[in-house]
């Protein structure tokens, strides 16, 4: 499966511990992001390339904790370079 792929969208994701994160509901901010779907009311904005395929399970490095506090960004409208910075330096911190 390859990260950029429209693919990628109605997988699963799980969390470092295995626990299910939600659902990609879409490729956003020209590919270089996925929406993933927690919940009715909460979606998380991931960067692809934190994405592991694991045999085919998607997994980010960051404990299912760590992600109830990720960054909520608005996916309708363009991403700010401030908001890419705020995404970014939220998933690099912890992946390591």
């Amino acid at each position: 499966m390859t990260p950029t792929s429209q693919d990628l969208v109605g997988h699963d994701v799980y969390s470092r511990e295995g626990v299910k994160i939600g659902q990609i509901k879409d490729l956003v901010f020209g590919g270089e992001y996925v929406a993933v779907r927690r919940s009715f009311f909460s979606t998380i904005v991931v960067p692809v390339g934190t994405l592991d395929d694991h045999g085919g399970r998607l997994t980010i490095p960051l404990a299912s904790s760590y992600l109830d506090n990720a960054p909520r960004i608005d996916t309708k409208k363009e991403l700010s370079s401030r908001g890419k910075a705020h995404l970014d330096s939220f998933y690099m911190r912890k992946a390591a």
